[in-house]
């Protein structure tokens, strides 16, 4: 079996498992009463009451932010799932090299990661000129590091 293949993937669900706790969870934005995520809001205390967003409400950069949220985390689940089959089974894909397309669906995913917290802050910096962000914020930029280096390394093992 191929070791930077499995260190890839390794790396790639780390990536994974940072990104879709970044995307679920509403600290995006956090500050000592509330937190707001991109599909809700919250307050804190000691009752904490959370409120979905009414889609109608959302400007284009939460729709872009979500958009990317979700596309980024169905490509990197697929293309994970595509190298665990080549890692496992490799002698049946022989003609197609399935790990060149797991490690360039988990590059573009983690892009795709990184589209949505570039689009998060821009989006807060220009329009009220900062944020205190959370900590959900920070693990999406993170995932990007574990995400595209696990890539690179599925597509080059």
């Amino acid at each position: 079996m191929n070791n930077r293949l499995v260190g890839g993937l390794a790396c790639s669900s780390v990536g994974l498992l940072l990104y879709i706790v970044g995307i679920a969870t509403t600290a995006w934005l956090s500050n000592a009463a509330a937190e707001s995520g991109l599909w809700q809001t919250c307050t804190k205390g000691r009752v904490r009451i959370c409120a979905s967003y009414d889609i109608g409400s959302l400007n284009g950069a939460y729709h872009a932010c979500r958009f990317f949220a979700v596309v980024g985390a169905l490509l990197m689940a697929v293309g994970i799932l595509a190298g665990v089959v080549h890692a496992v089974k490799h002698s049946l894909f022989t003609r197609v090299n399935k790990k060149r397309t797991a490690g360039g669906l988990i590059i573009v995913a983690g892009v795709c990661g990184l589209i949505t917290a570039a689009t998060f802050t821009g989006y807060y910096e220009n329009e009220f000129g900062g944020a205190p962000y959370g900590y959900s914020f920070y693990l999406t930029w993170i995932q990007g590091l574990f995400t595209i280096g696990g890539g690179v390394a599925c597509f080059i093992a």
